[in-house]
């Protein structure tokens, strides 16, 4: 069963959405209808691989991470999302083609999901929505950045600190080998990373 119940889960989606807009929706109800809420388990995937999914997606609670599948068949990790945050499949969106990776729940998780296409036809014209849909979509846009950019301008110890800077509660919330994948060293090197700062 759901943790919250539709009308609430609305309530907290629509309160979500205009702490990213930073105004209120005034024309909320219009688009509200458009959410469904689903609940998910630990492991179970939203997305996979070659899924083709059109859907944006806002976390009422919970935590999901987007990974891919190397040449090797190893799991990297490309991010982590937590409660209040917007996910969505932009790649697929704009080229509409299939997914290339995948969006797991890490824990019990609870999202809020809208048809994508649909959302645009009917807020094309509502100036409200476009700026909340640029707002949203920039989020998504940044911290994907900010993270390549750190993998490819530090080393190892550079990208702990930086990942400890930003996601401390993570530290709490992910096996080691879901960081290490993130940060892009093997489980054994961020242990021995994490002794050397501890010393």
């Amino acid at each position: 069963m759901s943790e919250y119940p539709l009308f609430e889960a609305h309530e907290r989606l629509k309160t979500g959405f205009e702490m990213h807009l930073g105004e209120s929706l005034s024309h909320w109800e219009s688009f509200a209808h458009k959410f469904y809420c689903r609940d998910m388990k630990p492991q179970e995937h939203w997305v996979k691989a070659g899924d083709w999914c059109n859907e944006l997606c806002y976390i009422l609670k919970g935590l999901i991470r987007i990974y891919y599948i190397d040449m090797a068949g190893n799991e990297v990790n490309q991010h982590f999302y937590q409660a209040n945050e917007v996910i969505a499949p932009v790649s697929v969106l704009i080229s509409d083609e299939p997914c290339q990776y995948f969006i797991q729940a890490l824990e019990p998780t609870q999202i809020m999901l809208a048809d994508y296409s649909d959302l645009y036809k009917d807020g094309s014209d509502n100036t409200e929505w476009l700026r909340l849909e640029v707002k949203m979509l920039q989020t998504v846009f940044v911290k994907m950045a900010r993270r390549e950019a750190r993998l490819l301008l530090g080393n190892a110890e550079q990208r702990y600190k930086w990942f400890c800077k930003h996601y401390p509660e993570l530290l709490e919330r992910l096996p080691q080998y879901h960081v290490a994948s993130f940060l892009g060293i093997t489980p054994v090197s961020l242990s021995r990373l994490r002794k050397n700062l501890e010393i």
